[in-house]
């Protein structure tokens, strides 16, 4: 039977190795209420998109009342032309979570060209995996502004490696 001294390191190693992950949640729009037909055209949900860094493995939670909306995937010729006969993919149950599994755009409206025409669609764009170039990491970079509440959860890479660092010194002094 394996001592409890060895075994709390290592589940603490593992559960680490699952927390450190880059990928993020965003909640469409950044409140719970977002994915609707806007009220006014003040707030597109695509200008919301526009300030987020999406990258590959973060996922869109789409937050609505699955009776009266839905989710569609569209190409960009249907997103553009509020095409909804022939979606990708179409969501109903009120909480959907979409991987972006790939660089790119993702197209996005509700389940009905009204729907569409009148605002309640979102496209996004998601980064390519970074590569950095020597020229790039020599590069000085203005400070990133700070988080805001529509900002999913990201835990530094430099920040993990640490406490994995930590939690292997751990398990060497047991």
């Amino acid at each position: 039977m394996a001592s409890s001294g060895v075994f709390l390191p290592c589940f603490a190693l593992i559960s680490l190795l699952f927390a450190c992950s880059d990928a993020a949640d965003y909640v469409v729009g950044g409140t719970e209420d977002a994915w609707k037909i806007p009220s006014s055209p003040g707030f597109p949900l695509t200008d919301w998109a526009k300030k987020q860094r999406f990258q590959i493995g973060d996922s869109l939670i789409f937050k609505y009342d699955g009776k009266v909306h839905s989710v569609l995937e569209l190409t960009e010729g249907d997103y553009q032309n509020c095409t909804t006969s022939k979606p990708i993919k179409k969501f109903t149950d009120g909480n959907t979570k979409y991987e972006l599994d790939r660089s790119g755009r993702f197209h996005f409206t509700g389940g009905t060209e009204e729907h569409c025409f009148n605002g309640q669609k979102l496209f996004v764009d998601v980064e390519p995996a970074a590569h950095y170039s020597e020229n790039e990491l020599s590069t000085v970079f203005a400070p990133a502004p700070g988080p805001s509440k529509a900002d999913g959860l990201r835990v530094g890479f430099m920040g993990c490696v640490a406490v994995m660092m930590a939690a292997l010194f751990g398990i060497v002094l047991v």
